[in-house]
Order: structure tokens, then C-alpha cells, then sequence
């Protein structure tokens, strides 16, 4: 099977680059096509337009409108509603037909019939998950809503990376317990995204960032590592050969000498959207992961769940609710009946707690040029440093708001209310002050606290 690096991004933010049909023409082009239902080509580029804004329901209608070449978008929206027969018969039906071969519709339907097989094997392996909790949060920042205990190390941005260092867009990092070992997704010459790691050297400054492995990209790209506290097991995403969605989510083992073959965990964790930064914290006992298979505009849905020593499967023949018990349809329905999960739930709050936090956001994560990695406010030597760092915090949280606002208003505008055009612009250029703002502020926490 071809790996599908470009088309995979289907469910993504990227596809009005790739087809060119702005989100916020749908619902126009909606309107127009149902003035002219028998217009085969205008219902095909409303439906597209609908999909690509996330109106998957209401972009069916016009799909089955939309003559043949509709049919692989069909398709694609059967996959990620989790019937991949139906989803393999659309697409089937679309290639048996008289169509463009070169076109990205027949390269679409090859795909859904890929991902369709991957997604019926994942059906046979569906691990019983029980999942005490969930959150939704923006997508920029979902990382912050991780709480866990500094002995396991900690997830931060790519802002806490020793500076000239480069990153990917789409990556997190993961520092280890004693601050000394940084993983994240960093962009080779060609663009694909490889984990590298650099290590704090004795003089105080840090080693160049190397690879880790590059078969754990799966001919595509590999981000969000955290390593476990055995400092082998490593878990990541990768939308290679062999994902289900965009990102799955991998886990691999370290020899002693290399990583071994990445391993897809399959489902619940995966889903045929994104699905990444898989942790586990030994000292809570509880594991998070992240998913976009809720499509909420400009928001990720976080899983907050119980690791299981042995993985214990759904029997395929005895769960008549098998799909719904893969996507996670019900939180509830993942627990066992009269157990009581307030234990692991105090302690996630304890740890947000104890990280100097007001509320469960995650810890601060700051690198200082001496090799210093900053978890708590009161782990500045300089009081000028720690007010800075509060100063920034806020301003950190304002800019924070301010982008989900500008995404809503995206949002209604791509609803038709094109009124809002002026404003959306007024906020992207209060962001870019905003981003400025947070540049300078944390150059002048550097300079308090280390004096460089």
C-alpha cells in the first residue's frame, strides 16, 4: 500500500490550499445549487465546500447531488463516520466508472479504500479503554491541558527549545524529568517532520538536534514523541504508511542501540481523523491523548484515561456497539458499573495544583540559554524574572483568547456573515502585536533572570 502523505490531509485545515474552494463560500454555494438542484457540477462544489467547512450532514445532500465525481468525497465522508464498507463501496463504484483517472477524485478513492482496510483491521483489536474524563480545547494549546507529575517529565512548546533551534508547525516538546533531554518534530531539507533529541552538555550549552530514528516517519512525518519514565518506550504520531486517519498515534521501544519498529496502537486511540500526544503518568496511574475526530472548529478534544498493563480487547462477535465503542461515543460506557474515579482525578488537581497553577492548563515551560528548564514561577532566582514571567503568562492567556475569538468570528463568517470581514482583519493585526509582545517579553525574563 502507497503511503498517503498528501491525501490523508482530506480531514484537515489544509484542504482549501489543495482545492482551492474557501470554507466561507459554503454556504452560498449551497444556496445557488439548491436554486438549480439538477446543476451537477455546482451542488459537487457546494458539497465540497460544505465538507471542507465541516458540515459534514448538510454536505451530503449536496454531494449525491453532484453527479459521479462526488462519489469519492462521499466515500471519504462514510470513513470517517466509521462505515468503511459503505465508504469502499462508494469509492469502488467511482473507479468501476468511466472517470479521470488523473484526477484527484480517483486519487481520493484509492485512498479511502486504504484507509477503509486499515480501519476494519483496527475493528478487531478495539482495546477496552476506560476513559474518566475529557475536555475540549483550543487547538494551538491543547498541550496545556496535560497535568502531570514532574517525574515524568513535562510537555511544553516549542518556545521552551533552546534558541536556534528549528521546529515543525505541528509539534510539542517533551523534556525529560532532570531537564537535561529534549525530544520534538523538527522539518528535514525536504519538509518532512523527524523527531530529534539534544541533550544538555556540561558546559551549559546544547548539542545539535539529531534524529532519533528516521524509519519512525513511515515514508511521511513523525511529531509529538513523549517518552515514557522507563526511558525506552516511546510514544508518538506519524502520518505515514499505515495511519488510519492523519496522525496515529505509534508506540516503539529503544534496544539499547536503535528504536525498534513503530507499532500503530490502533483504536480507541486512533480514529480517522488527528490523533496525537499519547501520555502516560506512573505516578497518577492515568494517561491522556488527543483527538480531532469530533471536528469542532478550531478545537481538540482531550482523553483523560486509566493505562492498562495488558491490553484487554472488545470480543468482535459480542459487542454489537463495537463502532461506537471505537470512536468513544460514550465516556460512560467506557467505565466499569459502582467504580469510583475521584482518586485519579484529585490527582491530576493536586499536581495542577503544586505546578503553581490556578487551574489544570498544564505546568509553565520556559528554557534559559544556561541549560535551565523552568517549571514553577518560584523556580526564578530573580524576583525582576518572576514578574516578568507573570506579565508574560497574561499576555500569554489574552493572546490565547483573542485567537479563539478570531477563529469564531472565522467561523461565522464562513456561515455568510461577511460583515465581519473588518474585524477579522483588526484581529489578525492584534495578534501579530500580541505574538510581538510575548516575543519581547520573554527575551527580557532571559536577560533578568541570566543577565545575557
Amino acid at each position: 500500500m502507497k503511503p498517503h502523505k498528501t491525501l490523508l490531509t482530506i480531514s484537515t485545515l489544509l484542504l482549501p490550499a489543495i482545492f482551492g474552494h474557501a470554507a466561507e463560500n459554503a454556504d452560498s454555494l449551497s444556496a445557488l445549487a439548491d436554486k438549480t438542484p439538477a446543476n451537477a457540477a455546482l451542488n459537487f462544489k457546494a458539497g465540497r465546500a460544505l465538507y471542507e467547512a465541516g458540515q459534514n450532514r448538510k454536505a451530503v445532500t449536496y454531494l449525491n447531488r453532484g453527479g459521479n465525481d462526488a462519489n469519492p468525497w462521499i466515500a471519504l465522508i462514510e470513513l470517517e463516520k466509521y462505515n468503511f464498507d459503505g465508504a469502499t463501496a462508494r469509492a469502488e463504484k467511482y473507479l468501476a466508472s468511466k472517470h479521470n483517472a488523473n484526477g484527484p477524485e480517483h486519487s481520493l478513492a484509492e485512498e479511502v479504500i486504504d484507509r477503509a482496510e486499515i480501519g476494519r483491521t483496527m475493528l478487531d483489536r478495539v482495546e477496552k479503554v476506560i476513559v474518566i474524563d475529557s475536555m475540549t480545547v483550543d487547538k494551538d494549546s491543547f498541550f496545556r491541558a496535560y497535568s502531570i507529575s514532574p517525574t515524568t517529565g513535562a510537555i511544553a512548546s516549542p518556545a521552551a527549545l533552546p534558541r536556534n533551534m528549528k521546529t515543525g508547525e505541528q509539534t510539542t516538546v517533551y523534556v525529560s524529568e532532570n531537564g537535561e533531554r529534549m525530544l520534538w518534530g523538527q522539518p528535514d531539507s525536504n519538509g518532512n517532520i523527524h523527531i530529534v533529541e539534544t541533550n544538555h552538555l556540561a558546559d551549559g550549552s546544547w548539542e545539535q538536534p539529531t534524529p532519533i530514528g528516521d524509519d519512525l516517519c513511515l515514508g511521511a512525518n513523525a511529531s509529538y514523541p513523549f517518552l515514557l519514565a522507563d526511558g525506552m518506550t516511546l510514544y508518538y504520531a506519524s502520518d505515514g504508511e499505515g495511519s488510519l486517519g492523519g496522525y496515529d498515534i505509534y508506540v516503539t521501544r529503544n534496544d539499547g542501540d536503535r528504536y525498534l519498529n513503530p507499532q500503530n496502537i490502533g483504536m480507541p486511540y486512533n480514529s480517522p481523523m488527528d490523533d496525537y500526544l499519547l501520555a502516560i503518568d506512573d505516578a497518577t496511574g492515568v494517561g491522556w491523548w488527543t483527538t480531532d475526530r469530533n471536528l469542532i472548529p478550531g478545537k481538540l478534544t482531550v482523553y483523560i484515561f486509566i493505562p492498562q498493563e495488558l491490553r484487554d480487547n472488545y470480543p468482535v462477535d459480542g459487542t454489537p456497539d463495537l463502532t461506537d465503542r471505537a470512536r468513544i461515543s460514550s465516556i460512560a460506557k467506557t467505565r466499569r458499573p459502582g467504580e469510583d474515579y475521584s482518586k485519579y482525578l484529585q490527582a491530576i488537581k493536586n499536581i495542577a495544583a503544586e505546578s503553581g497553577q490556578q487551574s489544570s492548563d498544564g505546568q509553565i515551560m520556559f528554557a534559559l540559554p544556561d541549560g535551565r528548564v523552568i517549571t514553577r514561577i518560584a523556580d526564578f532566582t530573580q524576583p525582576e524574572a518572576a514578574e516578568l514571567m507573570r506579565e508574560y503568562l497574561s499576555a500569554y492567556d489574552e493572546f490565547s483568547d483573542r485567537n479563539t475569538r478570531l477563529l469564531s468570528l472565522r467561523q461565522k463568517y464562513g456561515q455568510g456573515e461577511t460583515s465581519l470581514a473588518s474585524e477579522i482583519l483588526s484581529e489578525e493585526t492584534e495578534l501579530e502585536h500580541l505574538r510581538n509582545d510575548l516575543k519581547r517579553l520573554a527575551n527580557e525574563v532571559v536577560s533578568a533572570e541570566t543577565g545575557m
